[in-house]
């Protein structure tokens, strides 16, 4: 017998909405753009802002100004040095000598070319020398070697002479003794071997042409040269105290005014110094600078154009790097205007607004202030015999323009219209760029201090956008 078959009817099963799924899905979306927006937004990098200055350079090529003299010859004949150059002489030291006859230079020539005639002590003094310089020498300090030759140089001249001197004189007679006649100085100072012809400068006598080195020539007086009566023999700076010029623009004038003194560094010799300053004119009518030094003459006493630096400072504020400046445009509105949310510190204006059926009402809107005319300002312009006005600079997205603002307590009302662009740079201390006005009072290439204590600018510790160009108003950080 067949068996009879079942029939059997699939149950359709209803299709019901899972909101777990949909919430999951929409967290999932969310994540996924916001993810997208984090990694393909522009990154914000930051700096914080600190207070400090800064220090301006300027670089010049001055002249050397000295109380020196040139000592000329009264004899004819052959010149021969006892003193060694940048030493002092004092009133009667043996300076040089001048042969007339020729014998006495004819005796150092051929007696000089004997080391043995050194003394001991000569000799401990010339290896102490070669010693100390050994010891302290510096690749970055190379010019020293030149100035050490040059000593030992000096050095080794007055010991040498000296004691051919003395030989000569005792194994000659009187008759050729006689033939060369003995130089003491005739006022201290310090002696040098070399001249250029500047030595009577004076700051009256400055003109552009004094700085060209085209035509500069220096003379060099050695031992053994032939002179004539009258001709000169050696320099002779009297006084410890020199002065440097260096020729100013007017701008250089301008900022250099009212100062006193100046930090410089000597730039081939790599020397600070504090130098007292002051500015004069020139025979050509030009302005410049003075600097005046009660040391290191004897080290730049051989040279007569010198570089140096200039760093000058100004009074300090906030730092920041000139990348962070950026601008803003904001509304210009009488401060009269500002006043206060109800009983909340927050402030703002009172807007009027229209409805439909062509009623006012009074509204209140918080706004974001730039900046407002401070105290200092009208100050300043109060000393001036002025008046300015007492204006709030306000961010374009707290108004529209042609909103009516009313005053205060009175029926006054102003049309919000004009706009200003304000330098200031953009604070992220809340994750997003904020913009805030900055007063710049001094800057160089690379930063810009700007007036602390302002109020709605920036305080040191701030967080500050480091590139304020691209950013805008309420932008997320990265």
């Amino acid at each position: 017998m067949a068996k009879k078959r079942k029939k059997i009817i699939r149950y359709k099963k209803t299709k019901t909405f899972n909101i777990g799924i949909a919430v999951f899905a929409v967290i999932f979306l969310y994540l996924a753009v916001m993810t997208v927006r984090y990694f393909t937004a522009p990154k914000i990098e930051m700096y914080e802002v600190l207070e400090g200055d800064i220090a301006n350079t300027s670089y010049y090529t001055g002249v050397a100004i000295r109380n020196e003299t040139i000592v000329t010859s009264p004899y004819a004949g052959y010149v021969n040095y006892y003193l060694r150059e940048r030493q002092k002489a004092s009133v009667g030291n043996l300076i040089y000598t001048v042969d007339e006859s020729g014998a006495m230079t004819e005796y150092l020539n051929v007696s000089s070319g004997n080391g043995s005639r050194l003394s001991e002590e000569n000799l401990k003094e010339l290896k102490s020398k070669l010693s100390a310089f050994s010891t302290s020498y510096s690749d970055e300090q190379f010019f020293e070697v030149y100035d050490v030759h040059a000593e030992l140089s000096s050095m080794l001249m007055e010991y040498m002479n000296g004691t051919l001197l003395n030989e000569f004189s005792a194994q000659t007679g009187a008759e050729a003794s006689a033939s060369f006649q003995k130089c003491p100085a005739d006022v201290s100072g310090v002696v040098f071997y070399s001249s250029d012809g500047m030595e009577g400068l004076t700051p009256e006598l400055l003109t552009a042409d004094t700085f060209s080195q085209e035509n500069y020539q220096k003379n060099i007086y050695t031992r053994g040269m032939l002179v004539k009566n009258g001709d000169p023999v050696y320099r002779l700076i009297t006084e410890d105290t020199w002065s440097v010029a260096i020729p100013l623009s007017e701008e250089d004038a301008a900022a250099y005014a009212g100062e006193t003194s100046m930090s410089i560094r000597f730039t081939e010799k790599n020397l600070d110094a504090t130098a007292a300053f002051s500015v004069v004119r020139g025979a050509d009518g030009a302005s410049y600078g003075i600097l005046t030094l009660d040391k290191y003459m004897i080290q730049f006493a051989g040279e007569r154009f010198i570089e140096l630096e200039i760093k000058t400072s100004h009074p300090g504020g906030l730092k920041i790097p000139k990348t962070a400046l950026a601008a803003q445009d904001v509304f210009v509105i009488p401060g009269e205007y500002l006043t206060m949310g109800g009983d909340s510190l927050v402030e703002g204006f009172n807007r009027e607004v229209y409805g439909e059926d062509g009623s006012v009402s009074i509204e209140f809107v918080e706004a974001d202030i730039v900046r407002i005319t401070s105290e200092a300002e009208k100050e300043a312009a109060k000393e001036a015999g002025e008046t300015i006005p007492d204006f709030c600079y306000v961010s374009v997205s707290s108004l529209s323009q042609g909103d009516m603002l009313l005053r205060p307590d009175s029926n006054d009302r102003f049309r919000v219209a004009e706009k200003q662009s304000l330098e200031g740079v953009y604070n992220v201390n809340r994750g997003y760029a904020s913009f805030r006005y900055v007063n710049v009072i001094d800057e160089n290439e690379e930063y810009c201090i700007v007036e602390k204590n302002v109020y709605y600018s920036i305080r040191a510790y701030d967080q500050i956008a480091l590139h304020g160009l691209g950013l805008a108003e309420g932008q997320l950080l990265r």
